[in-house]
């Protein structure tokens, strides 16, 4: 891998994070992808439902035609579980270097879409097809659309953000002579499945999912796969 530095104030302020235990680097990389990716998005997403404005028209008939799956909710809400997963494998010690270099540039692709979000916003009219679900299912569908209010729509940062960790994760096991037919069976369909949840629970349009693949292909065979190779 080439030599991609730190952005200084992470030199400055962390100096000594190479010592650190497995635990305390994973969760120091996962706080930063928290603070410089989570929150703006919950920032630009209450300043698109204050603006109210959608200047694209990308619903299709696919969109309406599908129909809304409430168990699907529980495969949409794994999406949180794919970035403790990705930093806990970058924590060795062998892998740092590369963890640091995947949390920064993953924050960077994470802002590509918020400009997105800002300049071409696109409102998400879907949600008049979801049936009110009770127990678990409806909690967190009740909690999903109180937080994220139905802005922020392409591309898909579900889709944009765990297909980077997927690679990642990828490259990883490869290096352990670990991505055999049957873990990648498993990860592929896992996150096949996630995309499927963001438009079974009308969060997004197929529009968003397709966008957000290509963002996703071409920064990483763009930006990410020479830096790795």
């Amino acid at each position: 891998m080439s030599q991609v530095r730190a952005w200084p104030l992470l030199d400055r302020w962390f100096p000594n994070r190479a010592a650190w235990s497995r635990p305390v680097y994973s969760a120091w990389c996962l706080g930063m992808f928290v603070l410089l990716g989570g929150l703006p998005y919950t920032i630009i997403n209450r300043v698109a439902a204050w603006r109210d404005a959608s200047v694209l028209d990308v619903e299709t008939a696919i969109d309406l035609s599908l129909p809304f799956v409430p168990w699907m909710a529980l495969v949409y809400v794994t999406f949180y579980a794919y970035f403790p997963v990705v930093f806990w494998m970058g924590s060795l010690e062998t892998r740092r270097e590369e963890a640091l270099w995947f949390t920064q540039r993953l924050i960077q692709a994470s802002w590509i879409a918020f400009a997105l979000f800002l300049l071409l916003p696109v409102k998400v009219d879907l949600r008049h097809q979801v049936e009110p679900s009770g127990g678990l299912l409806g909690f967190i569908m009740d909690a999903l659309y109180v937080v994220d209010q139905p802005y922020n729509a392409w591309p898909s940062l579900h889709v944009l953000q765990s297909l980077l960790v997927v690679l990642m994760g990828r490259h990883w096991f490869m290096q352990g002579g670990r991505w055999t037919r049957g873990p990648a069976v498993v990860v592929w369909c896992a996150w096949l499945m996630l995309c499927l949840s963001t438009l079974l629970v009308k969060q997004h349009y197929l529009f968003d999912v397709i966008t957000a693949t290509i963002l996703a292909t071409v920064v990483w065979r763009r930006w990410f796969n020479p830096d790795i190779n």
